[in-house]
Order: C-alpha cells, then sequence, then structure tokens
C-alpha cells in the first residue's frame, strides 16, 4: 500500500500536507508457500483435484453429480502505514486582521489515515494479546507567498483542535470508508458514519500549535485493539486554525497567497 502524497492547493493561506520519514512496523514475509498443504482431502494443493465420478442417468431421467474442491490462503502480521494526509486550505480574500482563519469550507476527504495491520489474535510476536500503540505528530514551517514574502512560525501560526475544553472535541475518530476495491481505479479514504472522539485506547490532543521547529504531537493510539485503518476526519472547519499575531499583520502582503508545508510524522512505540 503506498503513501498519498497530498498536491499543493493554490490559495491564500493554503497548507501543503506532505510526509516525512516515519519507522514502520515490518514483518518480513517469508517465501509463498501452499496454504492447503497438509488440508485433509487435498491431495494436490498446488494444481487441480481429479473428481472421477460419472453422472448416472436410467430410464431418461437427468443425473446429477458434484465435487468438493478448495481455496486456502495465510496471513502473518503487517505493517504501521500512514496512508494518507490532509491539505487544509483556508482560502482567499481573508480580511487582515489579528483572529483566527478556520478552513474554507469544502467537498474534500480531509483525512489523516493511520493504518496499523500489526494486530494479530495469536500474533507470535504478541502471545499476551495486547494492543498496540502509535502516535501521529505534526510540524508546520513557514508561510511563503510565490512572491518570496513569508510569514515565520511565530508570526502566523497553525493550530490543530483549538478549542476551549468545554467544547467537544473538533477532530473526530472514524474507522473510513475504503475506496480501495476490486473495482477501484485510486486509493482513497473519506470519512465513514461511525465518528467518534473518544474511541477506547485513541487520544487526540488539543490547542496543539504545530507552527515551530519540533514535531507536536497530535492523536496517540495507547494499547489499542483496532486493527485497520482509523482515519482523524478534519472535516469541521474549525479543526484546523491559522493564528496570525500582531508581528505578523505588519507584515502581510495583501493579494499575496502564502502557504505553509506540513510535515507528518508516525511513529510506532513499542514495536512489537
Amino acid at each position: 500500500m503506498s503513501i498519498k502524497n497530498l498536491s499543493k492547493a493554490a490559495s491564500a493561506l493554503a497548507l501543503v500536507g506532505v510526509v516525512a520519514p516515519f519507522l514502520v512496523q515490518s514483518v518480513g514475509a517469508a517465501e509463498p508457500s501452499s496454504a492447503l498443504s497438509g488440508v485433509d482431502g487435498v491431495t494436490d494443493p498446488s494444481g487441480s483435484e481429479i473428481i472421477d465420478k460419472a453422472a448416472q442417468s436410467a430410464g431418461g431421467s437427468s443425473g446429477s453429480v458434484s465435487g468438493t474442491s478448495y481455496a486456502g490462503i495465510g496471513f502473518e502480521s503487517g505493517d504501521l502505514i500512514l496512508y494518507q494526509v490532509p491539505n487544509f486550505d483556508f482560502s482567499l480574500n481573508n480580511k487582515i486582521s489579528d483572529s483566527a482563519y478556520p478552513m474554507m469550507k469544502a467537498g474534500a476527504s480531509r483525512m489523516a489515515v493511520i493504518v496499523d495491520n500489526r494486530y494479530t489474535q495469536t500474533s507470535e510476536k504478541n502471545t499476551a494479546e495486547t494492543g498496540y500503540s502509535w502516535q501521529l505528530s505534526g510540524m508546520a514551517g513557514d508561510f511563503t507567498s510565490s512572491n518570496s514574502h513569508t510569514l515565520n512560525t511565530n508570526e502566523a501560526q497553525l493550530f490543530i483542535n483549538k478549542h476551549d475544553d468545554s467544547e467537544d472535541s473538533l477532530i473526530k475518530y472514524t474507522k473510513p470508508i475504503n475506496h480501495n476495491t476490486v473495482d477501484s481505479t485510486g486509493n482513497q479514504y473519506t470519512p465513514g458514519t461511525n465518528s467518534s472522539s473518544s474511541q477506547e485506547g485513541l487520544q487526540l490532543e488539543k490547542n496543539v500549535n504545530i507552527s515551530g521547529t519540533a514535531f507536536q504531537p497530535i492523536a496517540s493510539a495507547n494499547d489499542s485493539k483496532l486493527p485497520g485503518a482509523t482515519g482523524l476526519d478534519f472535516s469541521n472547519t474549525k479543526s484546523a486554525q491559522v493564528v496570525i499575531t500582531a508581528g505578523g499583520i505588519a507584515k502581510i502582503v495583501a493579494g499575496d497567497d502564502y502557504v505553509s508545508t506540513i510535515t507528518w510524522n508516525l511513529t510506532a512505540n513499542p514495536l512489537h
């Protein structure tokens, strides 16, 4: 499964999601072998079974014949994957002021998707059947315009999940709808309908300023027993906000489009 790098958005106060190197939980795969070897009734696991039976007919009535064959498949535990990261677009024509700018309303997916395939019921390295952990963090750089004007990370700050503690989380955990079906033409996840801000073993940080030179934790799984894909749904327009400080207001050039690059980092701890 590949990592999805999303393209640059050409709009004012827009951000671009990119992927940084991250830890991958890999399991060395053995050479493929037959999952049907040793299965009772299978004499040729690599080919076809000969069913030496004939349909009988008597007195003009029709007969029938049946045979049994098998399909077999086996699995080893898999990887921890940062599959998809979101672009945040704060739109053109914002008025210059010392306020927060929420994301523009759009029909885009806007999800970060972590796929954890390390979980198995009886994994060789997880005989205690404990949960698995990961942490997703982010770091945003300066906002720079096509005319080389810059708002540094003290002057334009990107906040994730910024709100008062009395409010519900602006980001939702969700089991996303997987469009990687047998007939799909592209790889994409979209938000599911079972969104939650408090799934067991999962934690969302609040009021995270990811602007700067250090990764800031955004979400984590702690001893989670939820295998497969987990999505962070940023469809709420206030789930990510840009704050322009007083020092940045004086530097804004009207008509410029400012873009920052976000680096997302997924780490696994411990490595099962």
